[in-house]
C-alpha cells in the first residue's frame, strides 16, 4: 500500500512559530511532527510514500531528502498555486495506482491503521474517514455514521448550533483511485468541503471508522504545548528521541546536567544541551539541541528549541522559544507567550503572558512588553461570539483590545475602503468607537462616524452610505455588569457570516496586521443626520397617513438614547407618546396602558432592536403572540414575500403566512442568519423595534382593530424554554448521544437537533457563548410542552453522566 503525506499547510495558527518553518517541520521533543507521520506509516508497512508541498517546500525536501534516514521511500509533489487538499493530492494521480492512505504531515497520532484498512476493504467503500471523538468539535468537521458506520451527515466547522456529534474528521483517509474521477487537475478541490458532500450527494459508499487511540492536529499554540506535555506523560505510543536518565527525564547524547542543577521531569534534554549549576528545570520542560542554561536561570512548563541562551537569574514560565533565542539576566516571560527564532530579550525584560514576538527582534533591557489576555483557552470561545465581540467593559473590551480587532478587520479590506462607525451614544462606547476609526485608519481604511445612533439606524447607514462594512458599538448592563458590544455588518447592513468572522479572528490571534504607507493611512469624515435619514426612510416605508388618521396612544418605555429616534417617529406618525421612565417595572408599564386608554404599550431595548407589548386591555403580549404579529404586519405590507423565522418559532406562523399569501424562511437562531436570509429587505423585521412597531400600528389601522382583540384571534400555541447546565467539554457528546438515540425519528438538523413529535417538536441548541444547551419545546398546550421540557432536561444530565 502506499500512502500521501499532506504537507503543503502555512501552520498560520502557530505563528510565529512558522514564520521561517512550514508546520510539518515544527519540532516536538525536538524531532518535526512529520518525522512521527513517517514512523507511524513505517509501523505499519508502508513505504513509499507522496508529499504534497506548497508553503517552503525546499524545506522539507531538504530535511527529510528521499526519505532513506527514516527507512522509506518518498516522492515529491509541488503545488505552484494553492489547490487545496483534494486539489494536492490529485498532483500524485499516476504515483496512487492502487488503494492509499492519507494522512497530515503536521498531525501528531499513534492510531493503528491496520483495523481502519480492513473496515474500509470489507465495507467497498470509496472513502473512508478515519474519525476521533473530541471535546471540542468547532475547529473540525463534524461527522454523524450508521450503525455500519456509513457517513450520513457531514459538515466541515460548524457553529455550536450545528454540532451534532463530538465525532470528528482527523484529515486521516483510505482512498480509491477512482476518487479522482470526480475532479479535475489543477482546480482548488477540497477533501472536506468538495469531495466528500460530491460524493455523499452522488450515493458513493463515503464511510467513517472510529480510531482508538491520541491524535492532535495542533491546530494552535495551546496544542502545541499540550502534544509535548502529552508525549512526556507517555500518552502517545511512538517511539521517542533520547533515553531516560532520571526518573522522568530523557535526554540525546551530549546532553550534560551539571553537579548543583536540578532536572525535574517529567522533561527532555535535546543533544548536547548543557544545564549548569545552580540552573533548575521543573517538569514539563523541553530543551532542544545545543541550548544552554546558565546558573541561575530557573525553567518551568516551557518549550525552548535549538540554540536557545537562557542567562542568569531569568525565570521562563510557561514560554514558548524558537530557534536561537538570547534570555537575557533577570529577564522574565510568563504563560502563553511565544517568541520568535533569533530574538534577543533584554536583561531585566518581562514578557507578559500571551504575548507574540515575531522572530528576529530586540526587546530592550528592562522593557516590559504587555497585551492582555482576553479570550481564553476554555473549550468553544471565540473572539465572535453569537452575536459581535462582546466583553466586560474596560476589562476585557478596552481601547487597545478594540483597536486591535479593528486593524484585524482592516487587514481584511482593501486598502482604500470605508467603513461606517458608530456607538449608541454611552460615553464608553464613544471611547471605543474611537479606537476602532483609529485601527482601521492604520490598516488603510477610511471611516464615516455616524454619531450616536441605535443599531437599527447604523445598519440602515451602511445600506444608504456604500460602504465596505459597518462597526456598531453599544454598551450594554447585564448580570449587574457592564458590556461591550462591537456589532459587524456588510454594506446591506447584516452581520459577519462566520467565514468573515473567522478571518478577522485568523488576523487577531496572530497579529496579522496590514501596516501601509503613511500616504495610505485612512481618513475619518463625520456623516451626521443618520436617525432623521432612518426615520425618514421608515415613515415612507410605511402608510403614515392612515396611521396618522388613526391618532394612536402609546405607552413607551425606553432608554434615554433612543429618545431622539422615538421622538421623530412618533411625531411623524401622529402618535401621542406616554413616556414612562426606563426604571419602571413591567408591571407598572401594563398598568399605566390600561389606565390612560392608551392604544398598546410597548417596551424598548436599549438597542432598539427588541421590544416587549401590553394590549390596550393590559395584558402582556407572549412572546410567541408577538412573532406571529410580526408575520402578519410584514406580510400584509407586501413590502416581501417572505420573512425569517428561528427554527424555535411556533410551526403555526408558516400557516399563518401561507394565508397571507407568503412564506416563512427557517434560518439557525442566530442574527446573521435571520437576517442574512432577509438582507434584500430595507428593514430587518426581527432586529428593529422601530419597524416592528411601525408597521404594527399601520395594520391596527388599517383593519381599524385593537391590539387585544388582534392578540385574541391567534393561535394557541404551547412553547415552553430553558437552559441546561453542559459544560463545554460534554456539549459534542451530547449532540451525538441525542442523534444516536433518535436514529428512525423524524429529526431535522438546520439548527440544533429538532426531534418532531405528532403534535409538536423539542429543540436542543447548544448555545454559542455560555455552557448550557437550550432546549425549547413544541406542543397544543403549555402542560404538555413542558412535559416534553422535563424528559429532554434528564436526558441531558444522563449523557453527562455518561
Amino acid at each position: 500500500m502506499k500512502a500521501v503525506i499532506m504537507a503543503g499547510g502555512k501552520g498560520t495558527r502557530l505563528r510565529p512559530l512558522t514564520c521561517a518553518i512550514p508546520k510539518p517541520l515544527v519540532p516536538l521533543l525536538g524531532k518535526p511532527v512529520m518525522a512521527y507521520g513517517l514512523e507511524l506509516l513505517k509501523r505499519h508497512g508502508i513505504r513509499d510514500i507522496a508529499v504534497t508541498l506548497q508553503y517552503l517546500p525546499d524545506a522539507i525536501r531538504n530535511y527529510f531528502e528521499d526519505g532513506t534516514a527514516y527507512g522509506v521511500n518518498l516522492h515529491y509533489f509541488e503545488e505552484e498555486t494553492p489547490l487545496g487538499t483534494a486539489g494536492s493530492v490529485k498532483n500524485a494521480e499516476a504515483f496512487l495506482d492502487e488503494t492509499f492512505v492519507v494522512v497530515s504531515g503536521d498531525a501528531l497520532t499513534d492510531f493503528d491503521l491496520e483495523p481502519a484498512i480492513r473496515f474500509h476493504r470489507e465495507r467497498g467503500a470509496v472513502a473512508t474517514i478515519v474519525l476521533a471523538h473530541v471535546d471540542n468539535p468547532l475547529e473540525y468537521g463534524v461527522v454523524i455514521t450508521d450503525d455500519d458506520g456509513r457517513i450520513r451527515r457531514f459538515l466541515e466547522k460548524p457553529g455550536w448550533g450545528e454540532v451534532f456529534s463530538d465525532k470528528v474528521n482527523t484529515g486521516i483517509y483510505i482512498l480509491e483511485p477512482r476518487i479522482f474521477s470526480f475532479y479535475e487537475p489543477n482546480r482548488e478541490f477540497d477533501f472536506s468541503k468538495d469531495l466528500f458532500p460530491l460524493l455523499m450527494a452522488r450515493g458513493e459508499p463515503l464511510y467513517g471508522y472510529v480510531a482508538k487511540g491520541y491524535w492532535s492536529d495542533i491546530g494552535n499554540l495551546a496544542q502545541y504545548r499540550q502534544a509535548q506535555f502529552d508525549l512526556l506523560d507517555g500518552k502517545v505510543n511512538l517511539s521517542l528521541p533520547g533515553r531516560e536518565i532520571a526518573p522522568g527525564v530523557r535526554a540525546e547524547s551530549g546532553a550534560v546536567i551539571e553537579d548543583g542543577a536540578t532536572v525535574v521531569g517529567p522533561a527532555f534534554l535535546g543533544r548536547d544541551v548543557r544545564v549548569q549549576c545552580g540552573a533548575r528545570i521543573d517538569g514539563y520542560t523541553v530543551v532542544g539541541c545545543g541550548s544552554i542554561l546558565k546558573a541561575g536561570a530557573s525553567v518551568k512548563r516551557s518549550i525552548l528549541w535549538d540554540g536557545v541562551v537562557v542567562e542568569g537569574g531569568a525565570e521562563l514560565r510557561g514560554t514558548t522559544l524558537c530557534s536561537r533565542v538570547h534570555v537575557g539576566k533577570q529577564a522574565a516571560l510568563f504563560e502563553g507567550s511565544v517568541v520568535g527564532e533569533r530574538t534577543d530579550i533584554g536583561e531585566k525584560a518581562t514578557v507578559q503572558a500571551g504575548v507574540k514576538v515575531w522572530p528576529a527582534k530586540r526587546v530592550e533591557t528592562g522593557a516590559a512588553v504587555v497585551t492582555s489576555v482576553i479570550w481564553g483557552e476554555g473549550a468553544g470561545r471565540r473572539l465572535f461570539g453569537r452575536y459581535g465581540v462582546c466583553g466586560l467593559a474596560n476589562v476585557a473590551i478596552t481601547p487597545d483590545v478594540a483597536g486591535r480587532v479593528a486593524q484585524s478587520l482592516g487587514s481584511t479590506l482593501s486598502v482604500g475602503a470605508t467603513v461606517a462607525v458608530s456607538d449608541d451614544g454611552n460615553p464608553f462606547a464613544g471611547v471605543i468607537k474611537q479606537a476602532v476609526a483609529a485601527g482601521l485608519h492604520g490598516s488603510g481604511v477610511h471611516t464615516l462616524d455616524l454619531g450616536a445612533v441605535a443599531t437599527p439606524a447604523a445598519r440602515h447607514a451602511a445600506r444608504t452610505l456604500d460602504v465596505s462594512a459597518g462597526v456598531h458599538v453599544r454598551h450594554e448592563t447585564a448580570k449587574n455588569q457592564e458590556w461591550i458590544r462591537l456589532l459587524f455588518f456588510d454594506g446591506r447592513g447584516v452581520p459577519f457570516d462566520k467565514g468573515r468572522e473567522r478571518k478577522i479572528e485568523n488576523a487577531y490571534d496572530q497579529e496579522d496586521f496590514r501596516r501601509v504607507l503613511p500616504a495610505e493611512i485612512g481618513t475619518g469624515r463625520v456623516v451626521p443626520g443618520q436617525t432623521a435619514a432612518y426615520v425618514e426612510a421608515l415613515v415612507e416605508a410605511v402608510d403614515a397617513a392612515v396611521i396618522r388618521r388613526r391618532r394612536f396612544r402609546v405607552c413607551l418605555q425606553h432608554d434615554a438614547r433612543l429618545h431622539a429616534t422615538v421622538q421623530a417617529l412618533m411625531t411623524a406618525l401622529g402618535v401621542e407618546a406616554i413616556s414612562l421612565s426606563p426604571t419602571e417595572p413591567l408591571a407598572t408599564v401594563a398598568k399605566v396602558t390600561a389606565a390612560s386608554g392608551a392604544d398598546m404599550g410597548a417596551v424598548l431595548d436599549p438597542a432598539g432592536e427588541a421590544l416587549v407589548l401590553v394590549c390596550d386591555d393590559g395584558r402582556m403580549v407572549e412572546p410567541a403572540q408577538l412573532e406571529a404579529l410580526r408575520v402578519m404586519s410584514h406580510l400584509a405590507a407586501r413590502v416581501g414575500q417572505h420573512i425569517a423565522l428561528p427554527v424555535t418559532a411556533p410551526s403555526a406562523l408558516d400557516e399563518l403566512a401561507q394565508r397571507l399569501k407568503g412564506q416563512v424562511v427557517r434560518a439557525q437562531a442566530n442574527p446573521a442568519a435571520l437576517m442574512g436570509a432577509c438582507a434584500n429587505l430595507p428593514f430587518q423585521p426581527l432586529f428593529d423595534a422601530f419597524y416592528t412597531l411601525a408597521r404594527l400600528l399601520e395594520f391596527l389601522a388599517v383593519r381599524d382593530v385593537s391590539l387585544a382583540a388582534l392578540c385574541a384571534q391567534l393561535p394557541n400555541v404551547g412553547i415552553v424554554r430553558v437552559e441546561v447546565d453542559c459544560r463545554w467539554t460534554e456539549k459534542g457528546k451530547v449532540m451525538r448521544r441525542l442523534i444516536e438515540e433518535t436514529a428512525g425519528e423524524r429529526v431535522e438538523l438546520l439548527d440544533g437537533v429538532k426531534v418532531y413529535h405528532e403534535d409538536g417538536w423539542t429543540l436542543v441548541l447548544p448555545d454559542a457563548e455560555e455552557p448550557v444547551v437550550h432546549i425549547v419545546a413544541e406542543a397544543p398546550d403549555a402542560e404538555r410542552a413542558d412535559a416534553r421540557i422535563r424528559a429532554y432536561v434528564t436526558r441531558i444530565h444522563r449523557y453527562q453522566e455518561r
